[in-house]
């Protein structure tokens, strides 16, 4: 791989000692193909008219097209603005509070079930308000004793639940 030194374009011994001999023989021959008399002409009468023509030319209104499209880039522009103001308008207007009462019941068990709170029943006994409870409707139901009887033995897995002491 040393070519560095190499020059790859070389020509042939005593090429342009004879050079000027060898143009000069061909320009002379009679079958070359550069032309005897003048290749460039210019046409008649071409610069008596060259400037009403001239004239003429820039009196005529062309048509000019923009470099940069100032139409189209406002139409894009304006559809954006369009798009964008119906997107977040729409969700400007369904901003709508979210109260408790929107919640399932469902939805509030599951929550208290699978989080753990490390709170005894008595300590979210205190928590709760106790001010807001009417009894009111409670007295004016008749309660028989087999509804209470049925009631515990069907809401109560261990009698320990209705053991009021505090045991820990």
């Amino acid at each position: 791989m040393n070519n560095k030194n190499k020059n790859p374009f070389k020509t042939p011994e005593g090429y342009f000692d004879s050079f000027q001999d060898k143009l000069m023989a061909k320009l002379s021959d009679d079958n070359v193909a550069i032309p005897k008399d003048n290749a460039f002409t210019v046409p008649d009468n071409y610069f008596e008219d060259f400037n009403d023509r001239i004239n003429k030319k820039l009196s005529e209104e062309s048509k000019v097209i923009p470099l940069f499209p100032v139409k189209r880039i406002m139409t894009i522009a304006a559809s954006v603005a369009a798009i964008a103001l119906i997107f977040f308008g729409y969700q400007w207007n369904n901003d709508q509070d979210v109260n408790f009462s929107d919640l399932a019941n469902t939805d509030i068990e599951a929550y208290f079930e699978n989080t753990e709170f490390d709170l005894s029943s008595y300590e979210i006994a205190e928590v709760l308000p106790f001010t807001d409870t009417d009894y009111s409707n409670m007295m004016s139901l008749p309660i028989d004793d087999e509804n209470i009887l049925d009631y515990l033995s069907e809401g109560l897995n261990d009698f320990e639940e209705l053991n009021l002491q505090e045991n820990e």
